[in-house]
C-alpha cells in the first residue's frame, strides 16, 4: 500500500499569492484575519511565536470588533459571589459570653475595692472594731521592735474606748483629719495592698513604758489581775515592758502591821508616767447636798446624811481614787465633778459641790427681791412700779424676760389683787424652805411665799409653797445672776384669818 503524501489545495486567488490556512483546524484564513472564522483560534499569537513569510511587510494585523470593545471599555473589577454568614456555633457563643462576664466582674471587683478599701471606709471598720473589741490585730500595726502586738494586749484599747465613746468620736476625727492622734500614740496610714491592688491601712501603735512604785517590801504587784513582781525594798520601783495605750487594772497588795491592804485602781495608761502603788489608807468627810448618793471610783458607798455630810475612814488609798455625789429627783439627776483623793487630804473635808447651783442664801435674796417687785405692782397697779428695791424690773427675774409664761401670771396675778376693790392692800414675804441641785446645772428652789391680804375688818392670811427651776443667767448685761425658768404648780400651806386689832 502506497502513502499519499498531503498536499495544500491549489492557489486560486488571483494575484497567484499563496493559500493561508489555520494551524489549528486547516480551515482556510486570510491573511488579515487575527481569529480562525471556524474554530476562534488565535492567529496573531501564533504568528507572534512563528515568522511568517506570506504577510507583506510591515502590515500590521487589525484586532476584530469585539477584541476593540474589550480594548475601549475600563477593566471592571471580578465581583466575588458573596458567601452566606455561618450562624455562630453553641461553643462560639459561650466563649464570648465567659469573656463579657469576667470583664463585668472585673469592674465589680474593682469598683467594690476601691470603696471597700478606701481611707474613709477602712477607718470606720476600725474604728468600730475599737468599740467592739474585734479584728484588732488587723485594725494595729506595731509602731516599735518592742511591741509585738497580739489580741490581749490590744484588749485594753478596747477596755478604755468602749466606755468613752466621747474620746472614740475625737479619736477618729484626729486620724481622718490629721492622721494622728493629739498624744502622738496613734498613727492612721497606709501599710501594704489588699489583694495586690487595693492600699491597706491601719492604725499604728507607740508604744508606752510606765513605771509603778511601791512602799513595803513583799507588796505583790499585778496588771490585769496577772503578777508580775514582788518588791524588794520599802522603795521599790519597776519599768514596765511595752504596752498598749490604754485602760489596765494595777494592783499593790501586802500586810502592814496586823492589816492586809490593797492598793487598786483602773488607770488609763498613755505616756510614761510613775503610778503610786504605796499601800497606806485615807480618811475624809464628803460634804455636799443632802441625801446624795456618794460614789467612790465609780462604786456607790452610801448616801449623805440629812447635813450633807459623808465619813470615809481608813479607805485603803490608791493614786487614781476619785470621788463625786449624784442628786436624783422628779426633775431628774444631778452629778457633781469628780474630786481627786491625795494621800494629804487624810483627816481633812472634801467638797462635792453641784456645779450651776444657787447657794440657798443667794436665792433668799433673789426671791426676796421679786416678791418685792409683785409687791410694789399688787399696791400701785404702775408697771413702772414693778421693781425691787434696786429698780430691777419684775421682768429681769426671768428666762426670756416678759416672754416667760410664769412672768406673765405672776404680772396678771398682782394686777388683779390692785384691782380687787375689797383689798385695802396686800403684803408680801419669802422663806426660802430647800435648794436641790437639778439636771443640766440647775437648781430646784423651793421656797414660801406669805400673802397678808388686808380688808376692812380682818386680814387673810395665806400661805403657798413653790419649787421654781433656776439656771445661770446667760446674758452679761442682766442685773440678775439667775433666772427662773419655770414655777410648778402651787400648794397651799395654810390659810386663816386674823383680826384687824390683833
Amino acid at each position: 500500500m502506497h502513502l499519499t503524501p498531503f498536499a495544500a489545495p491549489a492557489d486560486n486567488q488571483p494575484g497567484g499569492g499563496q493559500n493561508h490556512f489555520c494551524p489549528n483546524c486547516g480551515n482556510p484564513i486570510s491573511p488579515d484575519d487575527i481569529f480562525c472564522q471556524n474554530c476562534g483560534y488565535n492567529l496573531q499569537a501564533d504568528n507572534a511565536t512563528q515568522p511568517n513569510t506570506n504577510t507583506v511587510p510591515d502590515q500590521q494585523p487589525q484586532p476584530t470588533r469585539q477584541q476593540a470593545t474589550q480594548q475601549q471599555a475600563p477593566q471592571q473589577p471580578t465581583r466575588q459571589p458573596r458567601r452566606p454568614r455561618q450562624p455562630m456555633t453553641k461553643a462560639k457563643k459561650i466563649q464570648w459570653w465567659s469573656i463579657g462576664g469576667v470583664v463585668v466582674l472585673l469592674v465589680i471587683f474593682f469598683v467594690w475595692g476601691n470603696q471597700h478599701y478606701s481611707r474613709a471606709a477602712t477607718l470606720d471598720r476600725e474604728i468600730a472594731s475599737i468599740k467592739s473589741g474585734k479584728n484588732l490585730t488587723a485594725t494595729f500595726t506595731s509602731g516599735s521592735t518592742d511591741l509585738k502586738l497580739s489580741k490581749s494586749k490590744l484588749l485594753p484599747v478596747n477596755r478604755y474606748y468602749s466606755e468613752h465613746a466621747k474620746d472614740l468620736a475625737t479619736l477618729k476625727s484626729e486620724l481622718q483629719t490629721g492622721g494622728s492622734s493629739s498624744d502622738g500614740n496613734f498613727t492612721y496610714k497606709q501599710n501594704g495592698h489588699h489583694l495586690l491592688f487595693f492600699p491597706k491601712y491601719q492604725i499604728s501603735v507607740s508604744p508606752v513604758y510606765p513605771t509603778i512604785t511601791t512602799n513595803h517590801t513583799g507588796n505583790v504587784i499585778k496588771l490585769d489581775n496577772q503578777k508580775i513582781a514582788t518588791a524588794t525594798s520599802d522603795d521599790y520601783t519597776k519599768k514596765l515592758d511595752a504596752m498598749v495605750p490604754g485602760e489596765y487594772h494595777l494592783q499593790s497588795s501586802g500586810k502592814v502591821g496586823s492589816h492586809h491592804l490593797t492598793n487598786s485602781g483602773d488607770y488609763h495608761i498613755t505616756n510614761n508616767k510613775t503610778y503610786d502603788l504605796e499601800l497606806t489608807t485615807v480618811s475624809v468627810t464628803f460634804n455636799t447636798v443632802p441625801a446624795s448618793a456618794i460614789y467612790l471610783n465609780g462604786k456607790k458607798i452610801g448616801n449623805a446624811d440629812d447635813s450633807g455630810m459623808y465619813a470615809l475612814n481608813d479607805e485603803p488609798w490608791s493614786s487614781d481614787m476619785s470621788a463625786y455625789a449624784q442628786y436624783s429627783s422628779s426633775a431628774g439627776k444631778a452629778t457633781t465633778p469628780s474630786v481627786h483623793i491625795s494621800k494629804t487630804d487624810d483627816q481633812s473635808d472634801v467638797d462635792l459641790d453641784y456645779k450651776g447651783m444657787i447657794e440657798e442664801s443667794d436665792a433668799d435674796d433673789f426671791f426676796d427681791n421679786l416678791f418685792t417687785a409683785v409687791d410694789n405692782l399688787s399696791n400701785q397697779g404702775d408697771m413702772d412700779e414693778a421693781t425691787d428695791d434696786d429698780d430691777d424690773d419684775m421682768a429681769d427675774f426671768f428666762a426670756n424676760g416678759s416672754s416667760n409664761a410664769q412672768y406673765s401670771e405672776l404680772k396678771q396675778m398682782a394686777e388683779g389683787y390692785y384691782k380687787d376693790d375689797d383689798l385695802n392692800g396686800i403684803d408680801m414675804s419669802t422663806d426660802i424652805k430647800n435648794v436641790k441641785p437639778g439636771p443640766n446645772e440647775t437648781s430646784l428652789v423651793t421656797y414660801t411665799v406669805k400673802y397678808d391680804f388686808a380688808l376692812d375688818d380682818y386680814d387673810h392670811i395665806q400661805t403657798f409653797q413653790y419649787t421654781a427651776t433656776l439656771k445661770p443667767a446667760n446674758d452679761d448685761n442682766s442685773s440678775q445672776s439667775y433666772e427662773i425658768t419655770k414655777i410648778s404648780g402651787s400648794q397651799k400651806v395654810n390659810d386663816y384669818h386674823e383680826d384687824s386689832d390683833d
